[in-house]
């Protein structure tokens, strides 16, 4: 099987977290040929989190070294059946950045600095709030942050992902979700299906999208399709954050979102309307 590949560049409309800066990003399509059926994947890093750069994914792809080489390679052998997939109606929570109107049930706010309090004023609405600190904290600075926070909201906070650089997350009052820190305990996994493999763990699976293309924003939305726990609130849908974006979702937060078919095959058209070169044999 011949892959090809295609790169792309993206244009922010603000900032996906603190680590993250307003410059153009690059990712890398992937496309190949198996019989009568033309795939496609994605790759998009994030430099800051640790991902290798669109060159040198190009050089060892073909290794199959990397996890996120071999996830690649996994979901672009099952694009066909992504193709057709059959749309199942799912809830997600709302990317919140502390400004624009909050209308779902549950909000995601990530945390720009360790005096930011901005998501205070959801708490103290009722709305249910996901925070995202980026191994922002250590202990000591982390039981300041939580000392700002009245008791009476806890139990509002569904729970705070990567809250320390450090991996022991003992006693930390509120539940926490893990990502990229591999920090413990934890009541909740953060799963990017873009670029990893599902826990083999008995964990709570919260999807989540790597951001990125809009192919790649596709595929998260069909792993959750596949296997994903529908009776979880997840965090598939990115729209907002490039100005290429292509929305592919219809419906809201509280009735929930079911895939746009039609905004899909626009996706799929871009991608293979793109020029492609040859990367290698697998």
């Amino acid at each position: 099987m011949k892959v090809f590949y295609s790169p792309y560049s993206l244009t922010p409309l603000k900032k996906m977290n603190r680590l993250s800066s307003m410059e153009r990003k690059s990712g890398i399509y992937l496309k190949a040929q198996l019989g009568d059926k033309v795939l496609f994947a994605d790759y998009f890093p994030h430099l800051p989190l640790g991902d290798r750069g669109s060159d040198q994914f190009l050089e060892e792809f073909k290794f199959q070294k990397d996890e996120y080489d071999r996830k690649v390679f996994d979901l672009l052998l099952r694009d066909h059946l992504f193709q057709k997939i059959t749309p199942k109606r799912f809830f997600n929570h709302q990317l919140w950045s502390g400004f624009e109107e909050i209308t779902g049930n549950v909000v995601k706010y990530k945390i720009h600095h360790s005096q930011d309090r901005n998501f205070l004023t959801a708490l103290e609405r009722g709305i249910r709030v996901r925070l995202d600190a980026n191994a922002l904290f250590d202990r000591k600075s982390f039981m300041e942050f939580m000392s700002d926070i009245p008791e009476q909201y806890y139990p509002l906070i569904n729970y705070i992902e990567d809250p320390l650089l450090a991996k022991d997350w003992s006693d930390l009052i509120i539940p926490t979700a893990r990502d990229f820190i591999k920090g413990e305990p934890f009541d909740y996994q953060i799963y990017k299906p873009n670029r990893e493999f599902k826990p083999l763990d008995d964990c709570i699976c919260i999807y989540s999208s790597y951001m990125g293309g809009d192919l790649g924003r596709w595929h998260a939305h069909c792993e959750l399709m596949d296997n994903g726990n529908f009776a979880y609130i997840h965090g598939i849908i990115s729209d907002g954050y490039f100005e290429e974006q292509i929305p592919f979702h219809k419906g809201g937060y509280k009735e929930g979102f079911i895939a746009d078919m039609d905004a899909t095959n626009k996706i799929y058209k871009k991608v293979n309307d793109m020029d492609w070169k040859l990367l290698c044999s697998m």
